[in-house]
């Protein structure tokens, strides 16, 4: 039973409500805000928060008529800035803040930046899914990995955040001050009258049939890495992929060997059957042991928890997908209750879904020559905006290791992964500079 002396203020809204953690969140406006100050004001302990800077505040009360931060262990301590919430004024659900905020963060300056992306951006999704962009269902925002965001994303950044004042002046300038003037508006401007220029008819001419060209790339010696890259490719024999190899779909096996055990607080032993690790985050690990045990892995890397992996002769390997990151690997299991044993193995999305919409980092498995180069190829094209042929990927494999865009991962088990440096400008540099020195050439077959 509630006490007599207790007294309830109630909030109508004819909509679904927003609750995360506990808590009821609700987009007010000025006059509303206003409204709420006056009631908590009258009370002790409201227990009503406002994000602000930022940061949760908690609303003037009794005890403090002004704003207050929140403690370690009151009010919220989530980020709302990527939810969409109910407004009190229209019932809709709208973005928790104006515009599209971005925050940049990185680990250390050998680490590829990440891009947090939250605010409005719900109608934007698809533009930003399209261009690369993925969504984390913990932080309520998309992120971007790579150096910079691609230039849509930016674009499409200025355009949201742009003022409702400036929006409204540069359409009044489309549509008025941009359009040429007529004679007589010329003519009352100018005070004078102006006599208009009649223009004789001359016979439209058909224009030519344009003839294709065919530009010459040019090597561009500004970037070193690559004229030395393309050099070297032109000294050397380049690796030549057997025919058939470019349109195989075939499965392969991947290839594993005990190398440790992983121990992370969980209870059975659970081998490891190969792992990879780059830039201390682990892109790949195969493991086997109990169901449980093995579950229990899955879990710490799925939350961007450590797990270790212990070799017989060597010391210990840290596998983590990084502080923070979860969510980041697609997992292939296999049990096999006879035997009381589970298979499975875990792939960083870096691996699994790659990003071709600006800078960022893919990986291949090495089975075969044949099949790495082809993959290669793979990503290529669908990185560069210029065809790549299957005559090039000898190219493309020798090349592109000498540029440092394909170079090993550190790995363990007998598994070999190449790391992919996805990016566009030095790929595309790479194939104008091969067919500029003539490493690479088109044939009449390719026109």
């Amino acid at each position: 039973m509630s006490s007599k002396r207790a007294s309830y203020h109630y909030i109508q809204v004819d909509a679904d409500i927003t609750i995360h953690h506990g808590y009821i969140l609700i987009k007010v406006s000025d006059a509303e805000l206003a409204q709420v100050e006056t009631i908590t004001r009258q009370m002790q302990y409201p227990a009503v928060y406002r994000w602000r800077e930022d940061a949760w505040v908690e609303f003037p009360s009794l005890k403090s008529p002004d704003y207050t931060p929140t403690g370690d262990y009151s009010g919220p301590n989530f980020n709302p800035t990527g939810m969409r919430i109910v407004a009190a004024t229209t019932g809709k659900v709208e973005a928790a803040v104006a515009g599209i905020l971005v925050e940049k963060t990185q680990r250390s300056a050998s680490d590829t930046p990440w891009h947090w992306i939250s605010g409005d951006t719900y109608p934007h999704r698809e533009t930003l899914k399209r261009w690369g962009c993925r969504w984390s269902k913990k932080r309520k925002s998309w992120y971007y990995i790579g150096a910079d965001l691609p230039d849509a994303v930016q674009q499409l950044i200025k355009q949201v955040n742009v003022p409702s004042d400036d929006k409204v002046h540069e359409q009044h300038m489309s549509d008025d001050d941009q359009e040429p003037c007529s004679i007589e508006e010329a003519s009352a401007i100018l005070g004078v009258p102006i006599r208009e220029k009649s223009v004789s008819q001359v016979p439209d001419e058909p224009e030519p049939t344009p003839k294709i060209r065919v530009i010459k790339p040019v090597l561009d010696d500004r970037d070193e890495t690559i004229v030395t890259a393309v050099r070297e490719a032109k000294a050397e024999s380049l690796p030549v992929l057997q025919s058939g190899m470019t349109n195989s779909h075939h499965l392969q096996r991947i290839p594993q060997a005990a190398c440790g055990e992983l121990t992370g607080s969980i209870t059975g032993s659970v081998w490891c059957y190969g792992w990879a690790v780059h830039e201390g985050i682990c892109v790949y690990v195969n493991c086997g042991g109990p169901r449980m045990a093995v579950e229990a892995i899955r879990a710490k890397l799925a939350k961007g928890d450590l797990v270790n992996c212990v070799p017989w002769d060597a010391p210990s390997i840290e596998l983590t997908a990084g502080e923070g990151n979860s969510g980041m690997y697609s997992a292939f299991m296999q049990n096999i209750p006879e035997a009381k044993f589970t298979s499975l193995i875990l792939c960083h999305e870096l691996l699994t879904i790659p990003n071709y919409g600006g800078k960022s980092t893919t990986f291949i498995f090495h089975v075969s020559d044949e099949q790495a180069m082809a993959q290669l190829r793979h990503h290529v094209m669908k990185l560069v905006k210029v065809p790549v042929f299957p005559e090039w990927t000898g190219y493309l494999w020798q090349a592109g290791q000498a540029a440092m865009l394909v170079r090993p991962t550190r790995t363990g088990g007998d598994v070999t992964l190449w790391t992919v440096t996805l990016d566009i400008d030095a790929w595309t540099r790479l194939l104008t500079g091969g067919l500029a020195k003539d490493v690479i050439q088109l044939t009449k077959a390719h026109v």
